[in-house]
């Protein structure tokens, strides 16, 4: 066999014990395909060709031809109410599928052009054998089971339709051994799941791609991509600036799950793609600008429940022009873009999820580029299997099963969107969505009932929890449009403006060190955003000349951060109506609500740099706190540098938060105060001295000292 033709899935099973290499080479002396087979008359075995049809468990298995020492089967199998069509393909007795193709009402014996195009095209490409011979064949099939469907197939049920949109999880759980399942579902049990994932996704082959760093981007497309496998769809950008990593972390993600992978697409192919139904993402690779304002992609969206496209063909037998309808299914779809801003359509639809290019996640993946050769000894030499994880977890989601999820408390989360901003409205439901799908991940560790014999899970604490911490980010940048490049880059824009009285593309092109394009882009978003705008008089006034436009800044404007209202959630309220709403709508659940969830910190021993450690809701973590009376401090007047110390310290121990109700000009913040406002609107809660801890290796201490004491002082911290 060919190295190319060798390329098959060598992991899979064959499809059924009853398909032996006793009947393997079969009587065929005449190849040729003259004649169509008669219709059976009921015997016992039915043939086609005159060879035996091989019985499966569920369908039937037809020969071919042998070819290059090698025998080509085609099968059809149907499971809960889908049939499989493949290529099955035996060397020396022992069977390989490949091109497993996948049809929810018909099987072979209806005419499928497009269907029956790729079949010719893969055995094709495979094995050598003419693409005419192929189609012939296949044909032939087709008319010999249309005639004797019943007869071939026992066991086959015209009406069975169970199952029809479980298909990911009945199919590929029923290939898994149930020693193997046992196995899996104690991943799933593991409270410690997200640490598992994590590691799973870094714990791969240098060649194949892994994820280090990047927490919330990973978790947030990961929980996104397993409601995918659930009924519940979304659109996800991978944000930010070229080369920092954006196709690896999609590519790594979307691989444990059903994914189509295309470089671009185009309305028509959209239109017409036939393998939609066998898919739960659909990824492009780095969209274009422009591209976003394709419509048909956009109206994916599960808000617009996909859409329907009409075009005029041309009937061949009345010569007539027809409309012919497509339905274009509601699909998870997964880009990345280098762009600056997304059209707002688009963008509306959208989780943004920005890629961290901080020097730090720089080094990291550094240190792991350059471990290349260390990790390849290391598999050689059978010290560490590469990717065992990856795939185990891969598996375990083929065990996850769709759930209609409730959420105990949702009307605690109302406060949490401005109702100034129209988007809220949209967005306010993927903070359900993060809920719902972390709620499905981890459904073997939830309440799961039946109610009027719907299966049902009850959304924890935790899930909301996961939704903030690791979604939270991607929420502020998906409500703001702010990815980290536009954060920093207005503090610059208001420095040069506050400096000269105006900033134009060609000095802020010269103050970022970026070309004209980004400068412009940059520009071109805060003017969109309200927060400069284009003055003819400033331009006359300093007599600029040409098409050159200046910017000055706008009146104030108001902006209420998301993250600081999440940081305010009453989490053992929370919890206490996810446990009465058990009591209440599941009374006979044996259930018992966990107190403690595993949280990642960044640990720079830790191989992947991230550890998960379990986490109390009573903690600090969640905000907390009991009140402590400070305790008397011992004096020494020998040694007033005893006392001074003793004061940093008590002053270091002091809480700081943002003053609430406070209206603070985030237009003109300083880069130091952005810092100092963000993390204080992150999930952690701080100290002065934990503020300080976090953001020295950015700023001077003396320097976050002042800048929190100022900040104190105009009442925008308390």
């Amino acid at each position: 066999m060919s190295e190319e033709r060798g390329k098959g899935d060598h992991s899979e099973t064959p499809l059924s014990n009853t398909l032996s290499s006793n009947d393997k080479y079969l009587p065929d002396a005449d190849l040729s395909m003259v004649a169509l087979p008669d219709k059976m008359d009921e015997p016992s075995v039915p043939h086609f060709r005159d060879k035996p049809v091989q019985h499966l468990v569920a369908g039937f298995c037809l020969i071919f031809r042998e070819y290059n020492e090698c025998e080509y089967w085609i099968c059809e199998e149907k499971k809960k109410g889908s049939y499989f069509v493949q290529w099955l393909e035996f060397r020396d007795s022992k069977p390989q599928k490949f091109h497993r193709m996948l049809s929810n009402r018909n099987g072979l014996d209806v005419e499928n052009r497009k269907r029956d195009q790729a079949l010719v095209r893969y055995l094709h490409n495979r094995a050598g054998i003419e693409k005419v011979e192929i189609s012939q064949f296949l044909e032939e099939v087709g008319i010999f089971i249309g005639e004797n469907r019943y007869d071939l197939s026992p066991e086959y049920d015209e009406t069975s339709e169970e199952g029809n949109n479980t298909l990911e999880v009945n199919d590929e759980s029923e290939e898994i051994p149930e020693e193997k399942k046992e196995e899996l579902i104690e991943i799933l049990k593991r409270p410690n799941l997200l640490s598992f994932i994590d590691e799973a996704l870094y714990e791969r082959s240098p060649d194949d791609g892994f994820i280090i760093g990047e927490v919330e981007s990973k978790h947030t497309l990961n929980f996104n991509c397993v409601g995918a496998r659930l009924g519940l769809s979304t659109i996800n950008t991978l944000k930010g600036a070229s080369s920092i990593g954006k196709t690896n972390t999609a590519n790594v993600v979307t691989g444990l799950h059903r994914t189509k992978k295309v470089g671009s697409l185009s309305d028509t192919a959209l239109k017409y793609a036939d393998d939609l139904h066998n898919i739960d993402i659909l990824y492009i690779q780095e969209t274009l600008e422009e591209e976003f304002k394709n419509k048909e992609t956009r109206l994916m969206s599960a808000d617009d429940g996909g859409f329907i496209a009409e075009t005029t063909i041309k009937n061949p037998k009345t010569g007539e022009f027809e409309v012919q309808q497509t339905t274009i299914p509601v699909k998870t779809l997964v880009t990345t873009t280098t762009a600056i801003e997304l059209d707002p359509e688009f963008a509306s639809r959208n989780f943004i999820i920005p890629v961290d290019d901080s020097e730090e996640q720089t080094k990291r993946i550094l240190e792991e580029n350059f471990k290349s050769t260390e990790k390849k000894l290391q598999e050689i030499k059978g010290e560490i299997d590469f990717n065992t994880k990856y795939v185990d977890l891969k598996d375990s989601y083929s065990l996850l099963k769709t759930y209609t999820v409730l959420i105990p408390y949702e009307s605690d989360l109302l406060e949490i969107f401005p109702t100034s901003n129209p988007r809220a409205r949209r967005d306010s439901k993927k903070l359900m969505q993060l809920i719902k799908e972390s709620a499905l991940l981890f459904q073997f560790q939830r309440c799961r009932a039946e109610l009027n014999d719907l299966p049902v899970l009850v959304a924890s604490w935790a899930d909301l929890a996961h939704a903030i911490i690791l979604g939270g980010p991607i929420l502020e940048a998906t409500l703001t449009g702010f990815d980290k490049r536009l954060i920093e880059a207005l503090p610059v824009i208001y420095e040069l403006i506050d400096e000269k009285g105006y900033v134009t593309t060609k000095s802020l092109h010269k103050k970022l060190k970026k070309s004209s394009k980004y400068a412009w882009q940059i520009l071109n978003f805060f003017e969109d955003n309200g927060y400069i705008y284009h003055d003819s008089d400033t331009k006359r006034l300093y007599g600029i000349k040409g098409k050159a436009k200046v910017y000055i800044k706008t009146g104030a404007r108001e902006y209420k951060n998301l993250l600081l209202a999440i940081g305010n959630i009453d989490w053992l309220d929370i919890k206490n109506k996810e446990e009465n709403f058990i009591k209440e709508q599941i009374p006979n659940s044996s259930h018992q609500v966990g107190e403690h969830i595993y949280l990642p910190h960044y640990d720079p021993t830790a191989p992947n740099k991230v550890v998960y450690k379990q986490t109390p809701i009573h903690s600090e973590e969640f905000g907390i706190y009991q009140n402590k009376a400070i305790e008397d401090v011992k004096t020494s007047d020998s040694n007033s540098e005893i006392l001074k110390n003793e004061s940093r310290n008590i002053e270091s121990d002091k809480l700081v938060k943002q003053s609430e109700n406070v209206e603070i000009d985030y237009r003109n913040l300083t880069a130091i105060e952005k810092a100092i406002l963000t993390e204080l609107a992150s999930f952690h809660k701080h100290t002065i001295g934990s503020l300080i801890d976090e953001l020295k290796s950015r700023f001077q201490t003396v320097e976050i000292r002042k800048t929190i004491n100022d900040m104190e002082g105009s009442g925008w911290l308390s």
